[in-house]
């Protein structure tokens, strides 16, 4: 065990000096642009920096120990264990980012542990969580292509390949020719992806960005934010298709409460980008500048150009570098999709995406719904995925989106489907050894809502026997909802469950040794916080690797 203890403090020893060397060099997340709005979660008053800062503390803390913990477990090749605490470390991000606002160095901080994170733990993931975490780097290595020596030089062939009135020009030089060959030969199966994505969305995008008085092309700077994911998130907090971080969203009319959050909804993401990029075009009077500032801010923008007094976007050397290569990697892909038979890819018949509306006044469980439409669940939820909760919000009057066809048919069902009971709240008396985090994953909640209904300020303010209000409980924090098999129990193909109860002068320690497992693992399986005691007669809930029992 005292080998356990010195590795536990060499890992988080470690933790803190690559945080160290990564903060001190910045990090590259977006400032908010045009205004400085505070971000508002919910329908709920707006959270004191206060309550933001022990929120932040508290859910870094949880990020923190699963790092450890898995870490440990990576050592010992336990790759179920590992993926189970990756999960955890997973909804603690996710719920930070749902967080009313950060400051920079807060920002900085989660960004920082979160690639970290994404570091250490890509190779004991499985498949799909692998695919989650390469769909959040792809952008990130796109951005991070050098230009050639001769760009930097500004010794550069520029090649205009389209220069119409009303349109980007799109040019092709060094900066671009390594984004293309970027894609094409290191990349080609992501951007394929994308591409695939972009023939399902480009027929409802490109009309309203025509609507909205703004060049078609900027469809390629969504795929570029996000490749077109409407569930998109990222580090920084932005969320959807044109990854609106939380303020700017609600400044160009985009609602988020705990129900729905509209940067996830592609028609009115969509045009909240265009009227944003139209303001910043405006600003700057230079498509370039603006999809720039759209990148790091207007602040950031606008320092280079004072800096280097001039407005020329491919001689602005003082940008970010992630910004320097934004426009670039735009225009490859704009490029790449005008031939895509050229470059090696393939673009699908572009799909068209119909669909009708129909009035719903209360709360509707979108996968009832759908079998007792004949709809698949998969395409309603993608039409409505604006959704938070998989179902329709209570107390208004929602328009929900079903196929083109299919509206006659949901009227006639929808009065046999009973009130989704996710709108009612609850109540939680406090037990023995239950933490925030605990009662949090118990009821589906954030940590973040939990702490706001109930008024918290620190976690000392939790008693056994105290009322706990459960807001209106639902999915996971965040992005990937969180099984029952990842909030409950380890994979039952690989572990037992066992029942052990505590005898006079047991430790956690002891019964760690003699299940071999750790003390820490047992506390993460019964929501028991560290000094926590143990008490002859208690249950406690073990999990044993088959080959160990």
């Amino acid at each position: 065990m005292r080998k356990t203890t010195i590795l536990t403090r060499l890992i988080t020893g470690l933790t803190g000096l690559t945080l160290f060397a990564c903060l001190s060099f910045g990090s590259d997340f977006r400032e908010t642009p045009l205004t400085q709005l505070a971000q508002n979660e919910d329908a709920s008053p707006e959270s004191s920096p206060v309550e933001n800062d022990f929120l932040f503390d508290y859910l870094m803390q949880e990020v923190k120990l699963h790092y450890t913990e898995g870490r440990l477990l990576a050592l010992e090749a336990d790759t179920d264990a590992v993926q189970y605490e990756f999960e955890y470390m997973l909804a603690s991000m996710a719920a930070i980012e749902e967080l009313d606002s950060l400051g920079p160095d807060q920002r900085g901080y989660f960004t920082s542990m979160a690639r970290l994170v994404q570091g250490d733990f890509l190779p004991y993931l499985d498949q799909e969580r692998k695919n989650m975490l390469a769909n959040l780097t792809f952008r990130e290595q796109m951005m991070q292509q050098e230009a050639s020596q001769a760009a930097q030089d500004g010794e550069d062939e520029f090649v205009v390949l389209d220069d119409r009135d009303g349109h980007i020009p799109l040019v092709l030089n060094n900066r671009v020719r390594s984004i293309i060959k970027f894609l094409q030969t290191k990349r080609h199966a992501e951007f394929q992806t994308w591409m695939n994505r972009y023939a399902k969305y480009a027929a409802v995008i490109r009309p309203i960005l025509k609507e909205n008085g703004v060049p078609e092309e900027l469809v390629y700077l969504a795929l570029i934010e996000s490749g077109l994911n409407v569930n998109a998130r990222s580090w920084a907090q932005a969320v959807g298709p044109w990854q609106f971080i939380s303020s700017t969203g609600k400044n160009y009319g985009l609602d988020r409460t705990w129900w729905v959050d509209e940067r996830r909804d592609m028609v009115k993401s969509t045009e909240a980008g265009a009227r944003y990029l139209k303001d910043l075009y405006k600003e700057f009077d230079n498509w370039y500048l603006a999809m720039a500032a759209y990148n790091s801010g207007e602040g950031r923008v606008w320092r280079a150009i004072r800096l280097e007094g001039h407005r020329d976007y491919w001689r602005l050397r003082t940008l970010p570098k992630e910004t320097r290569s934004y426009v670039p990697t735009v225009i490859a892909a704009a490029i790449i999709i005008r031939n895509p038979e050229q470059y090696g890819f393939t673009l699908p018949a572009k799909e068209m995406m119909e669909w009708e509306e129909v009035a719903v006044s209360r709360s509707i469980d979108l996968d009832r719904l759908a079998q007792a439409a004949g709809i698949s669940y998969t395409t309603l939820s993608t039409l409505n995925s604006e959704l938070r909760q998989g179902v329709t919000p209570p107390d208004i009057t929602y328009k929900l989106k079903v196929p083109f066809g299919y509206s006659g048919k949901v009227e006639a069902v929808i009065n046999n489907i009973p009130t989704s009971n996710k709108e009612a709240s609850q109540v939680h008396r406090v037990r023995t050894g239950e933490s925030l985090w605990l009662i949090a994953r118990k009821y589906n909640v954030t940590v973040t809502n939990l702490v706001r209904a109930n008024n918290l300020r620190n976690s000392n303010q939790l008693k056994v026997g105290q009322k706990i209000i459960i807001p209106a409980p639902g999915s996971a924090p965040s992005g990937r909802s969180l099984s029952t098999q990842t909030t409950q129990q380890l994979p039952v193909s690989t572990y037992n469950k066992k029942v052990y109860v505590v005898k006079r002068g047991d430790t956690l320690g002891h019964i760690a040794e003699r299940y071999r497992t750790r003390a820490s693992s047992i506390r993460r399986w019964n929501g028991l916080s560290y000094g926590d005691n143990i008490y002859p007669g208690q249950r406690l809930t073990i999990y044993q690797k088959k080959s160990d029992g």
